[in-house]
């Protein structure tokens, strides 16, 4: 979590200069030893970093890198199978609800950790400031759920059918997401240049 906090923390430096866009910011700090990478035996760190434009297209291959990343660390197949679901779930709540900017695009960063705790996927990408405190908002509801109300709430809204081409199945993603996570799902806002708001969902998957 200290590499992450890192993360954040130069990017929020950086952010100051509102002509920098978030892409190449990313991408500049991805790149840069403050996350060290975690290689095939090593204990801790980073196993995969990504940011970028990302569209539905662009889900599967996120997926086969970060399965090839977590089967060198050693991950369990249920372990990966987990992370997997979540890793889609986010990538899909930026797709849905994520800033559209002027050429369509929507971006994201996301990092897979092995830490002590286990996997943690961290993603994070621009909001306007309604969606990104609706967002919030539906996401402390869920962590204050049992797991047996979660899947209670993932039958009422599976059963409702309320399905919308370009937002998703309202909510489904969410609940799947928090299902499959250890502790509650950590939601941070914080201020971009640009006016926007950027939004970072972290979850953890246990052994």
């Amino acid at each position: 979590m200290e590499n992450y906090r890192l993360f954040v923390d130069d990017f929020k430096r950086m952010t100051r200069k509102a002509s920098i866009s978030l892409v190449p910011l990313l991408q500049q700090r991805l790149q840069a030893p403050a996350m060290p990478k975690a290689q095939a035996g090593s204990a801790f760190g980073v196993v995969l970093s990504f940011a970028g434009t990302v569209d539905g297209d662009m889900i599967p291959h996120l997926i086969q890198l970060a399965e090839r990343a977590l089967s060198q660390i050693g991950s369990s197949r249920k372990e990966t199978k987990r992370a997997m679901e979540v890793l889609i779930e986010a990538v899909q709540n930026v797709i849905h609800h994520g800033h559209i900017d002027e050429h369509g695009d929507s971006s994201v960063f996301l990092t897979v950790e092995h830490t002590p705790l286990g996997i943690q996927l961290h993603c994070g990408n621009l909001m306007d400031e309604s969606s990104a405190h609706d967002l919030g908002g539906r996401i402390g509801h869920l962590n204050n759920l049992s797991h047996a109300e979660l899947r209670k709430a993932y039958i009422d809204v599976l059963c409702q059918g309320d399905q919308n081409p370009e937002r998703g199945n309202a909510g489904l993603g969410l609940i799947s997401m928090a299902k499959r996570t250890e502790g509650p799902v950590e939601f941070l806002i914080e201020p971009h240049a640009s006016g926007l708001q950027l939004v970072t969902l972290t979850s953890t998957i246990k052994r």
